[in-house]
């Protein structure tokens, strides 16, 4: 594998961007699987590779490649008073990427996009936003910000999210994930996981539900609870290296 870090201008953000990326060294004629993902609140891109073992777990696959996006802690949305990062990470980021390294799978299915905390709802709001680029979404400790509170922090709510209740807004995920399979768009495959600990446990259950309550199970939802485990680097690494080894297994 190689490692690189870039430096990218955003014109949509007027912003230089800071990505990690690992990257396969085969030269096979089969494009690259990738996997983005996406750090949790309060860090950045380098959390992940810095925190768990995950670079370990792509070595171990000659085709997967390893994207670390960052987001300046903007939850990965459309900011109701700020940047448009939603649009960045899932269609602006994507593309530079796939223009620097044509080998980049552009199929949906070979892009696979995952976080933790905030990362864990960035996923899911990233992978239902664009499901024609997302065909994989791991979603871990992964709440609905529509249920969070905000009360001690509502300027940080009001400049990501606006005033007003989120649960009819498009930072709703469990909006979100009513309506994509009624739109006749792609639907992405989704692997929600958490630790049995978590202190937001019970938002990561009403995210469950909705999911279990769309018909016939059109995301092929599965989910993971580890045991005594709680919001923590330990989760993280369980859970990502538990996804990675699923996926292999489901696409070798």
């Amino acid at each position: 594998m190689t490692f690189a870090q870039f430096n990218l201008a955003s014109r949509l953000l007027h912003l230089r961007m800071d990505t990690w990326a690992m990257l396969p060294d085969t030269t096979s004629d089969r494009p690259w699987r990738v996997l983005w993902i996406l750090h949790g609140g309060g860090s950045d891109h380098t959390d992940w590779l810095l925190h768990t073992m995950v670079a370990s777990y792509v070595e171990k696959t000659p085709d997967l490649a390893l994207i670390a996006v960052n987001s300046n802690d903007s939850c990965y949305v459309n900011e109701a008073n700020g940047r448009r990062y939603l649009d960045y990470v899932g269609d602006e980021h994507v593309k530079i990427m796939r223009n620097l390294f044509p080998q980049l799978s552009s199929d949906r299915e070979d892009n696979w996009i995952s976080g933790f905390s905030n990362g864990g709802y960035g996923a899911l709001e990233v992978g239902l936003s664009f499901p024609e680029t997302f065909g994989v979404i791991g979603a871990y400790a992964a709440g609905d910000k529509a249920d969070a509170d905000f009360s001690n922090r509502m300027e940080e709510k009001i400049r990501l999210f606006g005033e007003g209740d989120m649960k009819d807004s498009e930072y709703c995920v469990r909006k979100k994930i009513r309506e994509l399979p009624l739109s006749g768009r792609p639907i992405p495959m989704v692997d929600h996981g958490w630790g049995g600990a978590d202190p937001w446990l019970d938002m990561n259950y009403l995210v469950k539900e909705e999911f279990e309550k769309v018909p016939g199970n059109p995301y092929r939802y599965r989910f993971t609870e580890l045991p005594g485990i709680g919001h923590t680097h330990e989760a993280m690494d369980l859970l990502i290296r538990q996804f990675i080894e699923k996926m292999k297994a489901e696409r070798p």
